[in-house]
């Protein structure tokens, strides 16, 4: 079976889970986060950081990140909590932006100090992974999740067409090799296109603002998957694991929808739409 025949295959079936999990209602769309996140910090503190599993600070990263998201989004859920985890999760990305922009290469001052603290892989994935659960706390919470996933979905489809069939010119050759400037428009052009259609039927809202919103959304979520390149190139591996067939590891398929979402309820909030 080819490559591209094994991740066709498994993109079906992640689609299917995610449906399911959708129409099964919330406590099993939260209850698969808590799963992808706790995969997430695995996959961090053992492939990136090089720690081995099960050490005393492996069991405290996937404490506290268990522990936080299960105690607010199943015992203390209040909006006004999620809406500070929103904003810490901006910060951190504010942190994460400077690391991609401002340090080099071939500087290794950043991984070195995250990866004397591997314990912080649980609250590097926790404050995004928040941030999707905020979505949920809206009262037409499937719609929003419809919607930030098809522009999630819509930038990567269009970055690879877009990029695939007019890319000429390198976007960061440093960082990503394959990807162009090309892809890069193409893909705010489609996250832009099919979320705006998105949002028309499933909201029956023809507000013009959100199509320029979901373009720039769409490269916001750009960003988060070259800061996951950089930081592979850095700490010398290709995947984040080898989970998903054809894919690579969790984080590999989240890293781009993870930098996007809190930006993403941050701009509902702002267009007062949550």
């Amino acid at each position: 079976m080819s490559n591209t025949q094994l991740r066709v295959i498994s993109a079906l079936v992640m689609a299917m889970i995610v449906i399911g999990c959708l129409l099964l209602g919330p406590k099993v769309t939260l209850a698969f986060l808590l799963v992808a996140g706790l995969l997430s910090v695995d996959e961090i503190y053992c492939n990136f950081y090089s720690k081995p599993r099960f050490a005393p600070s492996y069991f405290l990263a996937q404490g506290v990140f268990a522990c936080i998201f299960i105690y607010f989004n199943y015992f203390f859920v209040m909006p006004w909590a999620f809406n500070i985890f929103v904003l810490m999760a901006v910060l951190l990305n504010a942190l994460f932006l400077y690391y991609l922009f401002f340090t080099h290469i071939d500087s290794e001052s950043f991984i070195n100090i995250i990866a004397k603290f591997p314990a912080s892989s649980g609250i590097i994935f926790l404050l995004p992974f928040m941030s999707l659960a905020r979505i949920m706390q809206t009262e037409q919470w499937i719609s929003w999740v419809i919607v930030l996933l098809i522009i999630n979905f819509g930038m990567d489809t269009g970055a690879w067409f877009f990029g695939k069939n007019f890319g000429k010119r390198k976007l960061w050759p440093s960082v990503s090799p394959k990807k162009t400037v090309e892809g890069l428009v193409g893909g705010m052009f489609t996250s832009s296109l099919f979320g705006g259609l998105a949002y028309y039927f499933l909201f029956k809202d023809s507000s013009i603002i959100v199509w320029p919103l979901f373009f720039v959304l769409g490269g916001i979520s750009q960003l988060g998957d070259l800061i996951q390149s950089k930081l592979k190139r850095q700490f010398g591996i290709k995947d984040s694991s080898s989970l998903i067939p054809g894919h690579g590891g969790v984080y590999d398929r989240i890293d781009s929808l993870l930098f996007l979402s809190p930006f993403f309820v941050l701009a509902l909030h702002l267009t007062g739409r949550v």
